[in-house]
């Protein structure tokens, strides 16, 4: 992944409630599908391997927190060991529809998690994170400025 997609993610997670984290890590998920298939074009077999086994880590992470009482979570462990299966046979033979079948379930269940995301109100996980506003500025060119709010605060980080 690259580093500025992993501050866009970062900034994310901190202001983000817990449907919004799954929706994240689809995000995210999507992105290494991306790249990997983008790896394989170039034949780039190293960056393939990494994008995918970081793609299948994020998989195996929405497998794990699923609690098993509900039947929707195991209809749901089903479609991540589908994924999971497909990202695994894309690694060993380097086929491209491998990773179109696991695209189609990612995106599917990314576009149900969005809009679960969308009536969850609740409050962030995250607590006692700055925060950042963004704009574009007046001056020589146009350029997108990061402004952190209370960044001097004596009560952020970990509380002991």
């Amino acid at each position: 992944m690259k580093a500025e997609s992993v501050k866009i993610y970062t900034r994310r997670v901190t202001s983000a409630n817990k449907s919004e984290l799954i929706v994240i890590i689809y995000d995210i998920i999507e992105e290494n599908l991306t790249l990997a298939e983008e790896a394989l074009e170039k034949d780039d077999k190293e960056s393939f391997s990494n994008e995918l086994k970081q793609a299948v880590s994020f998989v195996k992470e929405l497998l794990v927190s699923l609690d098993m009482h509900y039947e929707v979570s195991k209809n749901l462990a089903s479609l991540y060991i589908y994924i999971s299966r497909c990202l695994n046979f894309a690694l060993v033979s380097g086929k491209k529809e491998e990773i179109e079948a696991a695209r189609k379930v990612v995106k599917k269940l990314g576009d149900s998690f969005r809009e679960v995301a969308k009536s969850d109100n609740s409050k962030p996980v995250m607590e006692n994170t700055q925060q950042v506003y963004a704009g574009i500025t007046y001056g020589k060119g146009l350029s997108l400025d990061e402004t952190l709010f209370d960044a001097d605060s004596p009560d952020r980080g970990f509380r002991a």
